[in-house]
């Protein structure tokens, strides 16, 4: 028996292997095909590599390659109403959440009336806010805060996914269990720009949870935007798991419209609806929200970060400036607080989910801002506890 199950795992692992090479030589003949293509129509080579993430790829797939797939080709997906197009839903990591009053309370039968929402990245999803056993929102958990995290399509136009963000959101508030007297939002990466550009359509839409919102957190986001080149090499990191993807990341003029306004740091529609002269002029961008303690914190993978080599790298992916949204060539500050920026040395961008002085300062500002304040005695981050 036990030589039985040995050949059968043996087997097992070299169909797998015939699998996964068959897929790498598709692929590559699929890039072979529209690299001519490419110069003369992106249009159609990004219909191409689509067309065959849809057609060509096993029907199930890990939520992490999902995540990756959406960053890259995402709006793409959306357009052809993909399996693998990932929906905008709020979740607590193991279920959907429903707008639906009844079944929400059923849901969530602990939901406090303190909320803290995440906002994950470009090319992840919301279950990967778990780094290093370590998750930012399940931390504040202890605080009294009910977690909550956004999933949703990185590869869509951000404006597109921030003004569907704040209307599900006033759904949401409006079905919480309990009425919600305190909201806080932690934004990575692309999330602090999806949740900027969220409360942008919010007050346009004269949504009510904006009155909730005390406290907006951003880490590594790229306000002033992020190099492409950076994007792509990013990339190649989220897909180890599926090395036939690879190539994804090497067809560098296949972006998604997520993609594009990261490198910007667009929030509004009517960015990336003009043209390329248009966008160099200089022009005031939309602030952030009125009457909430916004902050943002950003990294640098060096030491010092006095250092102008560091600060131009930053996270890895995000520079120092870009993160801090300061004001530099083509971008007018956004005015944080001197008080309100940090920056963290020797953390790269994925850290920013994770660190210890990241937590830290999460917790600090958090409940600097809350309207109940909290019994420090219980602070499971106090040396004597």
């Amino acid at each position: 028996m036990y030589r039985y199950m040995k050949a059968f795992r043996t087997t097992n692992r070299g169909v797998n292997m015939i699998s996964r090479n068959n897929l790498s030589q598709k692929f590559q003949a699929l890039i072979d095909e529209i690299s001519s293509k490419m110069v003369e129509n992106t249009g159609v080579a990004k219909d191409k590599v689509t067309e065959f993430i849809e057609q060509g790829l096993p029907p199930v797939q890990s939520d992490a390659v999902i995540a990756t797939l959406n960053g890259m080709v995402g709006d793409s997906l959306e357009q052809r109403d993909s399996r693998f197009a990932q929906k905008m839903q709020f979740r607590d990591q193991l279920q959907t959440l429903s707008d639906d009053p009844a079944l929400l309370s059923l849901q969530l039968p602990e939901a406090t009336d303190r909320i803290i929402l995440c906002v994950h990245g470009w090319c992840m999803n919301d279950v990967q806010w778990l780094r290093k056993e370590h998750d930012h929102g399940r931390f504040m958990a202890t605080f009294g805060y009910t977690p909550i995290y956004l999933r949703y399509n990185t590869g869509m136009h951000i404006s597109a996914n921030g003004e569907e963000f704040a209307l599900k959101l006033e759904a949401l508030l409006a079905a919480w269990p309990c009425a919600v007297t305190e909201l806080v939002i932690v934004g990575h990466s692309m999330g602090g720009l999806v949740t900027r550009s969220a409360c942008y359509y919010g007050k346009q839409l004269n949504v009510d949870w904006l009155d909730k919102l005390t406290t907006f957190i951003t880490l590594g986001t790229p306000h002033n935007g992020a190099p492409l080149a950076k994007l792509a090499s990013w990339v190649d990191e989220r897909i180890a798991d599926a090395p036939y993807l690879k190539v994804l990341s090497k067809v560098t003029e296949i972006r998604s419209s997520g993609t594009r306004d990261l490198s910007h740091g667009f929030i509004c529609h009517s960015d990336w609806q003009q043209d390329e002269e248009t966008r160099k002029v200089l022009k005031k961008r939309p602030t952030l929200p009125e009457g909430v303690a916004c902050y943002a914190i950003a990294s640098c993978l060096g030491n010092n970060f006095y250092d102008e080599k560091s600060q131009m790298l930053g996270d890895g992916l995000v520079p120092v400036s870009s993160a801090l949204g300061d004001a530099e060539t083509g971008h007018i500050g956004l005015d944080f607080p001197p008080k309100h920026k940090w920056i963290g040395e020797g953390i790269n961008h994925l850290d920013l989910l994770s660190h210890p002085l990241i937590m830290s300062k999460i917790k600090e500002w958090i409940l600097d801002n809350t309207i109940h304040p909290f019994d420090l005695s219980e602070d499971p981050l106090r040396s004597d506890c």
